[in-house]
């Protein structure tokens, strides 16, 4: 296909988990002749051995879905092959002390409002999640996919965006996509401005077994180092997420398994027993990424291109399906009215609807991790203190809980589960 020029209405530049099931939704609702294309300059990951060996190991990666969330992956049709690799959160606590302390208070705990059945939130591993989204991105009707190849330069014009690849493909498109991660090529050519900050901190990732049942309880300890997260998978296992100083993290994942392990058990609830080895571990740098827009003339960004934020609240993957299920509504809408989906009335809407949920959510994860990242006794003081006068006020407890569950404020359709 080198040097072709080819017409679509949209192209997403990014195979992620967040593009992947934007181009599904697409596929889905975007209408007969619905032309769009999926740039991914690696591989797309294969999971075509996932049906036939679904307890393969780990690779680490996991994620806390909210209902919201789910809803959208139900809509396409895909969380029958997901729910039984999802563990639902039944009870959440949540904890402030020092490595070395003997006691563990819990000064905020989510368990009535969970027990509700109004709202809830699930933890998934990366393979379970990704092996449905990737075979149906295969079979999507609408979607051609260029893979192994870059995009190297954009061409805004008034009526239409041109994407030259690094293979000599060339894609004329009404609007572009921007699903590509932190260091988004899309958001660098459109000449959007970031705000930044190296926190100099990795999160260290890791899948454990339990020596005893977690009945679906999740634990955020808050350490001076960082967030310790205990995040309960099916089988009585669970996926570990936890902050260090850059320099530390990169040495205790070198350490030996024997040492790593009584390194996360020192960290460990002493309600859940132990832990063991049940897989790989794994550290990534921590930063916050915000885009200053989210729109550009015929781009828009979603995921961690328009906001890569901290993990503490295991947030991310939930607010890319929101960009998804609010973008996606207004192409559809807007298409159907036989108007210029990558024109200013659509990418104006998609930003009034975005970018506030977006940019208050990132700078709250900056804040609570500015909060709980160090040892100041004062402040110990007054996170124990507000994190006690939250559990003492069951409405306002209810409100998180629900805004976790991604059902607070004006809601996609997709998020509640409806067709578009």
């Amino acid at each position: 296909m080198s040097g072709t020029n080819q017409n679509k209405d949209v192209v997403t530049v990014g195979g992620g988990l967040v593009g992947a099931v934007g181009a599904l939704c697409l596929d889905k609702f975007g209408g007969q002749n619905f032309r769009q294309a999926l740039i991914e300059r690696h591989t797309l990951e294969d999971y075509s051995d996932f049906e036939q060996n679904p307890d393969k190991k780990s690779s680490g990666r996991a994620y806390a879905l909210s209902e919201s969330s789910r809803a959208i992956l139900d809509v396409l049709g895909l969380w029958d092959d997901m729910k039984a690799f999802a563990q639902p959160i039944q009870e959440v606590d949540i904890s402030d002390s020092d490595l070395d302390s003997p006691f563990r208070p819990v000064f905020l705990n989510f368990s009535g409002e969970i027990a509700l059945g109004k709202v809830g939130a699930y933890i998934i591993e990366h393979e379970p999640l990704a092996a449905p989204i990737y075979k149906a991105l295969r079979q999507a009707s609408s979607l051609e996919i260029f893979e192994g190849c870059q995009l190297k330069t954009l061409d805004q014009k008034p009526d239409f965006i041109q994407l030259h690849l690094d293979d000599g493909v060339s894609l004329t498109a009404s609007l572009c996509i921007g699903a590509d991660g932190r260091g988004s090529k899309v958001r660098s050519l459109a000449e959007i401005k970031t705000i930044t900050s190296d926190y100099d901190q990795d999160g260290i990732v890791v899948t454990v077994d339990l020596s005893q049942p977690h009945d679906g309880k999740a634990v955020q300890h808050f350490l001076p180092s960082g967030p310790f997260a205990i995040l309960p998978l099916p089988g009585d296992r669970a996926s570990l997420v936890w902050t260090e100083e850059r320099g530390k993290a990169a040495d205790m994942c070198a350490l030996d398994d024997e040492d790593f392990i009584s390194e996360v058990n020192l960290r460990f609830s002493p309600k859940l027993g132990t832990a063991e080895l049940a897989g790989p571990r794994k550290h990534f740098p921590l930063s916050l990424v915000l885009a200053r827009s989210f729109i550009a003339e015929r781009v828009v960004l979603i995921g961690d291109a328009a906001h890569g934020v901290h993990p503490l609240a295991g947030q991310g993957m939930n607010l890319g399906l929101r960009d998804v299920a609010a973008l996606v509504e207004v192409i559809v809408e807007t298409k159907r009215l036989g108007l210029d989906v990558g024109g200013n009335v659509a990418l104006e809407r998609y930003q009034q609807w975005r970018r506030f949920d977006g940019v208050t959510s990132a700078l709250a994860m900056d804040g609570l991790k500015r909060l709980f990242s160090n040892d100041q006794a004062v402040l110990r003081e007054l996170r124990g203190f507000g994190l006690r006068l939250v559990d003492r006020l069951p409405p306002l407890k209810e409100f998180f809980v629900k805004e976790a569950a991604g059902i607070n404020g004006d809601v996609p359709l997709l998020m509640q589960g409806k067709s578009l």
